[in-house]
């Protein structure tokens, strides 16, 4: 079940199979007290309410997925007679995109050096997410599309799409200072994922990116 769900929120219900006629064919249910010991399953005892004559059961937490990820509980079914079956339930909890992901910076500064070839880094942004699972894991893209540039989409890492390309004629003294500006966006993998975006400046001075060919 998702995270942050009400309480009295319907997980499931349970239906043993009793072959008696009449009175001997209704059953009870019952969560019973149970040691789990497993990492990562809590002890569901106490999550959960189970209706006695259903075997509807439901959540009595509101759950946090970055705090506990399972449950497991023992419901038992008994007869008229007495008669009994257990059964083993484990409910998985699963994570909602509630945080979004945060740039280490709302912006960085980065310069291609004089000869760069394509396929260079020239820096790196770093976002992180406190969502837990697939939710917090942080993508990177470009906010358009560079002929100059690229990000890594895993470990946002910025690099050359071309050759830096010297400005032909220009001596070094003579370079008037130039800069490029780009927009990363960070986000998880899943649709609709909450997005956060930081802006790169990019010092292209000893490049010809962006100039009328001579």
């Amino acid at each position: 079940m998702r995270e942050n769900l009400p309480p009295g929120t319907l997980v499931t219900t349970l239906h043993a199979v009793d072959a008696d006629t009449g009175v001997f064919g209704e059953l009870q249910y019952a969560v019973l007290e149970q040691s789990v010991g497993e990492p990562g399953v809590a002890e569901g005892r106490d999550a959960f309410a189970i209706n006695s004559s259903s075997g509807e059961l439901r959540s009595r937490l509101t759950f946090d997925y970055e705090r506990a990820k399972a449950f497991q509980l023992l419901v038992r079914a008994t007869d008229a007679g007495n008669a009994s079956a257990t059964v083993t339930v484990r409910v998985l909890v699963t994570g909602e995109d509630e945080y979004d992901p945060i740039f280490l910076s709302p912006s960085f500064s980065f310069e291609v050096p004089e000869g760069a070839r394509k396929g260079q880094s020239i820096g790196r942004v770093l976002a992180t997410d406190e969502d837990e699972g697939a939710d917090g894991v942080v993508l990177y893209s470009l906010a358009k599309p560079s002929p100059y540039f690229a990000v890594n989409q895993t470990t946002g890492t910025i690099y050359l799409r071309v050759d830096s390309q010297p400005q032909a004629g220009a001596g070094r003294a003579k370079r008037e200072p130039r800069e490029m500006s780009l927009e990363v966006q960070a986000r998880s993998p899943l649709p609709a994922s909450r997005s956060a975006s930081a802006q790169v400046t990019i010092d292209v001075t000893h490049t010809s990116f962006g100039l009328a060919p001579d």
